[in-house]
C-alpha cells in the first residue's frame, strides 16, 4: 500500500513542481530552479537527471529524455518527412520524448480554425495514412491516423489543437 501510495504522489510532486517554476519571477528563477531540479530528480528516481532553464525542462531517465519547451514557436526539425506539417494556428509549445523504443513529439497549438482538422486529415490520407477512428462532439474533434511505424493523432476544438506524433523504431 505505501508503494502505491508514494507511485501516485510522484506524479503530483512533479506537476506541482513545474507549475511552481513557471509561476516565479525571474530574480528568484535560478535559486528555485535548481532547488526544484533536485525535487524532480527525487521524485523520479535516483537515476534522473532533471536541467530547467526558464521555460525549458528536459528530464533524462535509462528508459529516455523528455524535453518540455513553452519557448519552442516552429515545426520539430526531427519529426520524419512523411507526416505533414500542421500550418493551422501557432505553436505555443513542443514536448518531446525521445526513447529507445521509439519517438513521441507532442506539439500543441492556439488558434486554429475548425477546417484545419479535415484539412490536415484529408492531408494525411494523400500521404497513404489510414484514419483508424474520428470522434466528433460539439466543436471538438479527436482524430488517428497511422503508416507503417508512424502514429499521428490530432485533437482540439476552435481554441486550439494538441498534435502527437509517434515513430516506433
Amino acid at each position: 500500500m505505501k508503494n502505491l501510495y508514494v507511485n501516485a504522489t510522484k506524479p503530483l510532486i512533479t506537476l506541482f513542481a513545474f507549475l511552481t517554476i513557471f509561476g516565479l519571477n525571474h530574480s528568484c528563477k535560478k535559486a528555485v530552479e535548481k532547488t526544484q531540479e533536485k525535487l524532480i530528480e527525487q521524485s523520479i528516481g535516483d537515476n534522473a537527471e532533471v536541467d530547467i532553464d526558464d521555460e525549458k525542462v528536459v528530464i533524462k531517465t535509462e528508459e529516455g529524455t523528455f524535453t518540455t519547451d513553452a519557448t519552442q514557436h516552429d515545426w520539430p526539425s526531427e519529426i520524419p518527412d512523411e507526416i505533414p506539417e500542421f500550418t493551422e494556428g501557432k505553436i505555443v509549445m513542443v514536448n518531446i520524448q525521445e526513447m529507445t523504443d521509439g519517438n513521441n513529439w507532442v506539439v500543441i497549438f492556439e488558434e486554429v480554425s475548425q477546417e484545419a482538422f479535415e484539412d490536415y486529415k484529408k492531408q494525411l490520407e494523400d500521404e497513404n495514412f489510414n484514419i483508424n477512428f474520428t470522434t466528433k462532439a460539439g466543436r471538438g474533434i479527436h482524430f488517428a491516423a497511422e503508416k507503417d511505424n508512424l502514429v499521428v493523432m490530432l485533437m482540439g476544438d476552435e481554441k486550439g489543437a494538441t498534435l502527437s506524433i509517434n515513430v516506433q523504431k
